[in-house]
């Protein structure tokens, strides 16, 4: 049986609404900088508050945000548009093929209900508790259950001659399900960031040594306190700086700071981290090398 040329139109003309109804929600442009910026800022904000210090206090910009994402958002982001861009010419394929293969549709459309259904009932048995997942694979679980179940329902709507949708019915159906797969979207970006972050302050724990040494120069006592810091006075008494201190790692410097750990910080539970202005009052000196330091077991 041939396929008609409405058919195949119509088959590409299902992703162009859907696409529409995308872009009348957010811009694509506007959408990928919107996750990678999400994405930088659960990520940063959690791995700094696991090393103590405080978002609030991080003054960290929109470009912040987006470079320190960048890494690793850019490889998911190409395979999730790479997948946009295959999905209207496989869809295209399934729909010209309906109505040859009537009944391996029918069949593929009973194994897209199961597969939905299955998808749903895992992730909200995980929000429950009653199932053991990842906390990333639950909104994953929920996503996949909704855009299978979904686009099943349009392929047993396409094939069935008793099912009739009006246009208004159709069009809310696709709004709805574009905001509610946002929103997962958003809550499993969310859940990968807070586990980079997380993973990454474990990995500064393990190795302090990954951090840039830092030795701090200051024209008075700083009365630096934590494990492995040492306090030298110098014996120029004309010198511009009189104390110095060695023992630091520095972490970040943002919005005109510099936040430093102690050198034995992963060692040592009443450690706090070290802010201090980055301005001319201070010197400081980083070093290239970096070597774990020698902590008191």
């Amino acid at each position: 049986m041939s396929t008609s040329p409405d058919e195949g139109r119509g088959a590409g003309q299902d992703f162009t609404r859907a696409w529409a109804v995308l872009a009348h929600v957010v811009t694509p442009t506007t959408f990928v900088a919107a996750i990678m910026m999400y994405f930088g800022a659960v990520r940063a904000n959690t791995m700094y508050g696991q090393l103590g210090v405080d978002q609030s206090m991080l003054g960290l910009s929109f470009q912040d945000y987006v470079l320190r994402s960048v890494t690793l958002t850019i490889e998911p982001l190409i395979l999730l548009l790479v997948l946009a861009m295959i999905a209207p010419l496989v869809h295209g394929w399934v729909v010209r093929s309906a109505s040859r293969h009537r009944t391996a549709v029918q069949r593929a459309i009973v194994v897209l209900a199961v597969l939905g259904v299955a998808s749903v009932v895992a992730g909200l048995a995980a929000m429950n508790g009653r199932l053991s997942l990842p906390s990333y694979a639950v909104p994953f679980c929920l996503g996949l259950g909704v855009f299978v179940l979904v686009y099943g329902l349009s392929l047993y709507q396409r094939v069935s001659t008793r099912s009739v949708v009006s246009p208004a019915e159709q069009a809310l159906q696709r709004t709805l399900c574009v905001v509610l797969l946002l929103i997962l979207l958003l809550w499993t970006v969310s859940e990968l960031a807070q586990r980079q972050g997380m993973e990454a302050a474990h990995e500064y724990r393990s190795d302090p040594g990954a951090l840039p040494s830092t030795v701090i120069y200051a024209p008075r006592r700083l009365h630096l306190e934590g494990l492995g810091i040492a306090e030298t006075p110098l014996p120029d008494p004309g010198a511009l700086y009189r104390y110095r201190y060695t023992g630091l790692h520095l972490l970040l410097h943002s919005n005109q700071r510099y936040f430093l750990l102690p050198a034995c910080w992963a060692t040592d539970p009443w450690a706090r981290a070290i802010a201090l202005p980055a301005d001319a009052s201070l010197r400081l000196e980083f070093s290239v090398l970096k070597w774990p330091p020698e902590c008191p077991a």
